[in-house]
C-alpha cells in the first residue's frame, strides 16, 4: 500500500501543477463563458476504420443506461457523434467545458492531443502501457482523467470538473475490445486483450492484460449508500508489488471501484484541484474510492489485513480497521474516513463515508 499512496500524492502533486496552467498569459484572452450545464461528447476521428465507427456508435446508444455516461450527459444528452479532428480544430471551450470519451486509435489526433503520455505505441504496432509492460496482438486500453483540455492556458478558470475517459488499441479490434469493456464491466482503466497476445519484450512491472468477458468483483456494489458506482480500474504491477511489500502475500486479484455523489466535481479554480483530481476518474485518485483485493485463501486475507492496516494507520475496532485518509496537502485536513475489513478471501479498503458502508462494516 505505502507505493501506491505515494504514487497517488505525486500524481495529485502533478494534477495541481496542470491545475495552475489556468492562469492566463498577459497576452491571451478569455475564450467564450462556459454553458450553464456540462454535458458529453463522444468523439472518433471522421475516417475512422468501420469497426471503430460501430464501436462509437455503441457507445452513443448506451448513454441511456450506462453509469457512468447517464451521469456524464445530464440533462443534454448528445444525440450525434463528434469529429475529433474539427474538434481539436475548433474553439477551446467546445472541448474544454463538457466530458469527453473518445474512441479511436492513437494517431488520432484528439487522443494524440489528450491521452496522459502512460502509453505508447511500439514500432511494431503494438503498445507500451505503463504498469503493464510490452504487449502485443489486439490490445485494447482505457484511460481516465480529469479533462486536460480544460486546464489550458485557453481557459481562464475551470469553473467545475469535466472528466476524458479514452478507449484506444493497437488495433481498430483492440479498440472495439476497450470500448466492450467500458460500457460491459464499467472499465475506466485498464488493459484488455484478444488470446495470442505476445509481450515483445521484458519489462519488471508487466501485469497481464484482462481477457474480454473478464469477472468484476461484487465485492463492489453498483450502489453504496447514496453513491453510484461509476466504474472500475484494473490495478498495475506496481500496486501488486506495494501489497507484496507490506503483507509478504501476493493478491490473486486488486481493483479499485469509483464511486459519485453528485457536486463532487462542481468545485472550481485552482483552490480545488487536489479535491477535484481525488474525486475524478484517474487510476491513481484514490478518493471515493473502494479497494478490493483477493488473496488466494481466506486466511491469507486475513494475515495480510493488520498488516495493510499499519500500512494505512488504521486502528483495530472489533473485526474491521479505522483511520482517516491521508490529506491532499500539507496544508489540508484528511478529506475523510478510511475503512478496512475482510469479506472471505478479499479485503476491502474503503475510502467512502462511513454511513455508505455495509452495516459490517461501519
Amino acid at each position: 500500500m505505502k507505493p501506491t499512496l505515494l504514487l497517488s500524492l505525486l500524481a495529485a502533486l502533478a494534477a495541481t501543477a496542470l491545475a495552475a496552467d489556468t492562469t492566463l498569459a498577459a497576452d491571451t484572452k478569455p475564450e467564450a463563458a462556459q454553458p450553464a450545464e456540462r454535458s458529453l461528447k463522444i468523439c472518433v476521428a471522421a475516417d475512422a476504420p468501420a469497426e471503430i465507427r460501430r464501436a462509437a456508435e455503441s457507445v452513443l446508444a448506451a448513454v441511456p443506461t450506462h453509469p457512468l455516461l447517464s451521469i456524464f450527459a445530464g440533462a443534454r444528452p448528445p444525440t450525434a457523434l463528434a469529429d475529433s479532428a474539427a474538434l481539436l480544430a475548433g474553439k477551446p471551450e467546445a472541448r474544454a467545458f463538457d466530458h469527453l470519451v473518445l474512441v479511436g486509435l492513437p494517431t488520432d489526433p484528439l487522443i494524440a492531443a489528450a491521452w496522459q503520455r502512460e502509453a505508447r505505441v511500439r514500432p511494431d504496432g503494438g503498445l507500451y502501457i505503463g504498469g503493464y509492460g510490452h504487449l502485443r496482438g489486439d490490445i485494447g486500453y482505457v484511460e481516465s482523467d480529469r479533462n486536460p483540455l480544460l486546464h489550458s492556458r485557453l481557459i481562464a478558470r475551470a469553473p467545475y470538473e469535466t472528466q476524458c475517459v479514452t478507449l484506444t488499441g493497437s488495433t481498430p479490434a483492440g479498440v472495439a475490445l476497450a470500448v466492450e469493456a467500458f460500457l460491459k464491466q464499467g472499465l475506466v482503466n485498464g488493459v484488455v486483450a484478444r488470446p495470442g497476445w505476445t509481450r515483445p519484450e521484458p519489462n519488471l512491472l508487466q501485469r497481464d492484460p484482462l481477457a474480454p468477458g473478464f469477472p468484476v468483483p461484487s465485492a463492489a456494489p453498483a450502489r453504496a449508500g447514496e453513491w453510484t458506482r461509476l466504474g472500475f480500474t484494473q490495478a498495475s504491477e506496481d500496486e501488486y508489488r506495494g501489497v507484496l511489500e507490506d503483507t509478504g502475500l501476493a493478491p490473486l486479484e486488486i481493483w479499485r471501484a469509483k464511486y459519485h455523489l453528485p457536486g463532487v466535481w462542481d468545485r472550481a479554480g485552482f483552490a480545488a484541484a487536489f479535491a477535484n483530481y481525488s474525486a475524478g476518474l484517474h487510476r491513481r485518485a484514490t478518493g471515493h474510492t473502494v479497494w478490493a483485493a483477493r488473496f488466494a485463501t481466506a486466511a491469507d486475507a486475513q494475515t495480510a489485513a493488520p498488516k495493510i492496516a499499519e500500512a494505512a494507520k488504521l486502528k483495530a475496532d472489533g473485526a474491521i480497521w479505522k483511520g482517516n485518509q491521508p490529506p491532499h496537502s500539507n496544508e489540508g485536513g484528511s478529506p475523510g474516513p478510511l475503512t478496512l475489513w475482510r469479506a472471505g478471501e478479499w479485503l476491502i479498503l474503503s475510502a467512502l463515508p462511513t454511513a455508505a458502508l455495509p452495516p459490517a462494516a461501519s
